[in-house]
């Protein structure tokens, strides 16, 4: 047992006869980190990516409410009247007229 902890401490089991197969399951586990590493960092940066989308979609919610209150209260008769006012434009005392085609 001790003998196989010091071959790997002092790394002679890669330059033994028959260390090829070593050699390959080397290769394979960095080969494996590598695509462990390159998948979290892709996570990582669609994590942010829906963070920031989120955050831009409450910002456009945001603003949509308010452009809406914004549309509401100008028409609102109240302030159609008062804007018409200014302009010397007056609401008409007639009733309109219904008119029929036959």
């Amino acid at each position: 047992m001790s003998n196989n902890l010091k071959k790997i401490l002092l790394g002679t089991f890669l330059v033994e006869e028959g260390s090829y197969k070593n050699w390959r399951f080397i290769t394979f586990l960095f080969l494996l980190c590598l695509v462990m590493i390159f998948s979290s960092h892709s996570v990582d940066e669609k994590i942010i990516l829906i963070s920031d989308l989120k955050n831009e979609v409450s910002v456009l919610h945001s603003e949509f409410i308010d452009s809406r209150k914004k549309v509401m209260k100008l028409k609102m008769e109240t302030n159609v009247a008062d804007i018409m006012s200014d302009r010397k434009i007056k609401s008409s005392t007639n009733p309109p007229k219904k008119i029929i085609i036959n």
